[in-house]
């Protein structure tokens, strides 16, 4: 049985093999990668290629992982056209996204934050705020109905 060092050096060979034929942006020929061959004896443990599997030191602190789900078709019981997540990577909490402009000492402090906890600026910036809505006695009014949105 080839191992996956194996297995690579081959896909490597034909990578190499095939520049000259053919356009390498052309993905007209372009083959799906057949994942279960790659992952061993099926376990799952170590299926994540960043290496985590599920671990939340990436900034989801407090975040509950979602279950794994099955591979097979996309559910669409919620509406969503996304593909399902890949293993070991949870899905966060829900996020709106809201550009903002900083200014560039505000976003040099930012980067120092990062180094300095190594957090990500998501996390930082949502503690932030966090604290500063608790020091304001803001509290949340709740989800928006569907005839406030303009």
């Amino acid at each position: 049985m080839p191992t996956f060092q194996d297995k690579a050096r081959q896909a490597q060979q034909e990578k190499r093999a095939g520049r000259d034929e053919k356009d390498p942006a052309d993905l007209s020929g372009a083959q799906e990668p057949d994942w279960e061959a790659w992952g061993g004896d099926g376990s799952g443990a170590g299926d994540s290629a960043s290496g985590n599997d599920g671990d939340s030191a990436g900034g989801n602190e407090g975040q509950e992982p979602e279950p794994a789900v099955p591979a097979g078709p996309p559910s669409t019981s919620k509406g969503s056209s996304r593909a399902p997540r890949r293993r070991g990577r949870p899905r966060g909490p829900e996020r709106v996204p809201v550009t903002v402009r900083i200014l560039t000492s505000t976003d040099r402090k930012l980067t120092a934050a990062v180094e300095q906890t190594g957090l990500n600026p998501q996390t930082i910036v949502e503690q932030a705020l966090e604290a500063y809505f608790r020091r304001l006695k803001v509290e949340d009014p709740g989800p928006e109905s569907q005839g406030d949105v303009a």
